[in-house]
């Protein structure tokens, strides 16, 4: 399908207009992403966290330590809201009231299953090193390892985005004014690679960190 149907819980009331219910737009916007929020309720009460997260087909993944109260509350099935958001730009509007951001954003919701295998979780740490650095190669975990962290996978079953991308929306008595409005465009941009301070001699920047981006669909 390439439409997630919205329930009682993704519908977009406030604003419907900027709803998104494509799949390949919630893709897109989650594949950008290199941080998710997640919020749960604990026995302590409420709880959000950020944490990385990365998409493989119709699931998000999440990993962390087993000693995370967060983590261990949806391993044990706690129901649980994931929210990613990317800022596009500022907008300055003419009044307070008209000051904004465009954006772009996925809400889901759902209960994680824990992954046990551990070559799954081997898998799930290349997926990881991957979507954060493309091109990058690393060692291949040690067991201790993998056997300390959890990795929760999610479904992208019940979901939804919210895209406002319309600039300054001033009421049309402010538009005499003089005053200036419009946009200030942002990006997530790389700076220049810093070297370990105890990288082996010989070794030199690689070309895939020298020209690190995100991808993005704007």
């Amino acid at each position: 399908m390439t439409t997630i149907a919205p329930t009682e819980k993704t519908r977009v009331r406030r604003r419907p207009e900027r709803a998104a219910y494509d799949r390949q737009v919630i893709y897109d916007i989650l594949d950008e992403a290199l941080v998710c929020h997640i919020g749960v309720a604990t026995e302590g009460g409420p709880r959000v966290i950020p944490t990385a997260i990365i998409r493989v087909g119709e699931h998000v993944y999440v990993h962390g330590s087993p000693n995370n109260q967060l983590l261990t509350a949806l391993a044990d099935g706690a129901p649980a809201c994931i929210t990613v958001t990317l800022v596009d730009s500022v907008v300055a509007g003419r009044s307070g009231f008209g000051m904004s951001m465009d954006y772009r954003s996925v809400m889901i919701f759902g209960t994680a299953e824990k992954i046990v295998d551990p070559d799954e979780k081997e898998r799930l740490v290349a997926a990881f090193v991957e979507d954060i650095m493309p091109g990058h190669i690393v060692r291949p975990p040690k067991k201790k390892e993998l056997a300390a962290t959890v990795f929760l996978r999610f479904p992208i079953s019940e979901a939804s985005a919210k895209i406002r991308n319309h600039g300054v929306v001033d009421p049309e008595e402010d538009h005499a004014l003089d005053l200036w409005a419009g946009v200030v465009p942002l990006k997530l941009m790389a700076g220049e690679p810093r070297n370990c301070g105890d990288l082996k001699p010989g070794i030199s920047t690689p070309d895939y960190a020298k020209r690190y981006k995100r991808p993005s669909t704007k």
